[in-house]
């Protein structure tokens, strides 16, 4: 410091405990930094745990539902069409739609709802006539979220639109049921 003559003063020394003191209180704020920390870590690991438990709950209980459609007596009770939507490790276009039926497979990118609808009738018209109920199994391959959306907003347009309904006389319900993520098809 400088006095009121312009000379240099020591500052005046301060007692030990004064410096103790407050790296001891900064030392508990510390520790109690870190335990805040690790709480949260582990309430990060124990909801991330659980979110992966619940996605492996619905994946069994989707492909239980896809494996009783598609196998055992209910099969013969109605037909089934599935409906894939290609991901990006697929042999096919990422967002092209693979549609398989007991006669028909076709692979087609629509570039919008009424083309979607369009090229199902196309695919499916020389099928003979499903029974009725029909059911759309739609799966999907490693696909963003809103590819996934559309296709579904598509497909249910298309079980309700009069063309596909036509093609076999009017006759025919269709529905959509979700099948869930399924490795790519080929």
């Amino acid at each position: 410091m400088i006095g009121i003559r312009g000379q240099l003063r020591p500052r005046p020394a301060r007692p030990g405990i004064f410096r103790r003191r407050m790296i001891l209180q900064l030392t508990s704020l510390l520790d109690l930094l870190l335990i805040l920390v690790f709480v949260q870590y582990l309430e990060m690991s124990r909801v991330s745990a659980r979110a992966v438990d619940l996605e492996a709950q619905k994946r069994k209980a989707v492909e239980s539902q896809r494996d009783q459609l598609l196998s055992g007596e209910k099969h013969n009770l109605f037909e089934v069409w599935e409906i894939h939507l290609n991901g990006n490790k697929s042999v096919y276009p990422d967002g092209s739609v693979l549609i398989t039926s007991a006669t028909q497979k076709k692979v087609f990118q629509s570039r919008d709802r009424d083309d979607f609808v369009r090229e199902l009738v196309e695919a499916m018209k020389y099928s003979p006539k499903p029974s009725s109920p029909c059911i759309f199994l739609l799966t999907w391959g490693n696909v963003r979220r809103d590819a996934l959306d559309e296709t579904t907003a598509d497909l249910n347009a298309a079980a309700a639109d009069a063309r596909l309904k036509g093609a076999w006389g009017g006759v025919v319900e269709f529905r959509v049921v979700e099948g869930g993520l399924l490795e790519e098809k080929d």
